[in-house]
């Protein structure tokens, strides 16, 4: 009789391993892509094995292209031709970058100069049970951002402002003017915030040429959620927006309340 319930007792737990394990297997989807990096010379492709998947939880603040902070999912899933496919991805919506490193394979810190690099500003959702092919990615030679703007920030009487935050973004920010969810600025993540110095002055780093808009604020951190009741004065550059191309070093100086 003992010998009876035990093994009821053994076939129970295994079903209720095996149901456990298909809820967990359902709760992730596939992410697919090939990374290659195009000479921009030469027009010739090469492949790039071995790189590291970083995803960044979406519900979360965006990280910073200038303040890195630590991935909520790291992946090395190649098949060693550029091909990367992974079936464990959980389903949410992430912000995405890949590293191949340089050298060596290190999954941790952040891009550094000579790694190849590919990133998306635009959160991507995984669904559960499905599969999300990105297609073929070009990741570029991580470098020094090749676009600079820098000024000052300084008060209406003349006074540099010091702390206050400076922030690059690719859509003007605008009050709804009902509940005071302010940070309306489209869907890409942030992509320069750099607080200013004790004599008001800030220098953002960009990678890419366009036309941002400048804001300037007290609060307007990586870290910073807008909700009702949580309003956040910001003071917009007066050359908004602002266009730059490579190489460009400009200067846009701000003056807020």
């Amino acid at each position: 009789m003992k010998t009876q319930q035990w093994a009821t007792l053994v076939s129970f737990c295994a079903m209720v391993l095996l149901f456990s394990a298909g809820l967990a297997e359902a709760a992730n989807g596939t992410l697919k892509y090939t990374l290659k990096y195009k000479d921009p010379a030469t027009g010739v492709e090469t492949n790039l094995p071995y790189g590291y998947l970083y995803l960044h939880d979406a519900t979360k603040p965006p990280p910073m292209e200038k303040f890195f902070t630590k991935a909520d999912y790291i992946s090395l899933v190649s098949f060693g031709n550029g091909t990367y496919s992974d079936p464990n991805v959980p389903a949410g919506t992430w912000y995405i970058r890949i590293i191949q490193r340089k050298g060596a394979i290190r999954p941790y810190g952040p891009p550094e100069i000579g790694d190849y690099t590919w990133m998306q500003t635009a959160p991507i959702t995984v669904t559960a049970g499905s599969t999300l092919n990105l297609g073929t990615l070009y990741a570029y030679p991580f470098t020094a951002a090749p676009i600079t703007i820098t000024g000052t920030v300084k008060s209406q009487t003349g006074t540099p402002l010091a702390g206050r935050y400076v922030r690059a973004q690719t859509e003007p920010c605008r009050d709804d003017g009902y509940n005071y969810d302010i940070n309306q600025c489209g869907p890409v993540k942030l992509l320069a915030l750099q607080p200013t110095d004790a004599n008001g002055a800030y220098t953002l780093q960009i990678k890419d040429p366009g036309t941002y808009y400048l804001y300037t604020s007290p609060c307007i951190t990586a870290d910073y959620s807008a909700y009702t009741g949580n309003r956040c004065g910001y003071t917009a550059a007066p050359t908004n927006p602002v266009t730059v191309k490579i190489r460009d070093v400009k200067t846009v100086d701000l003056v807020a309340p």
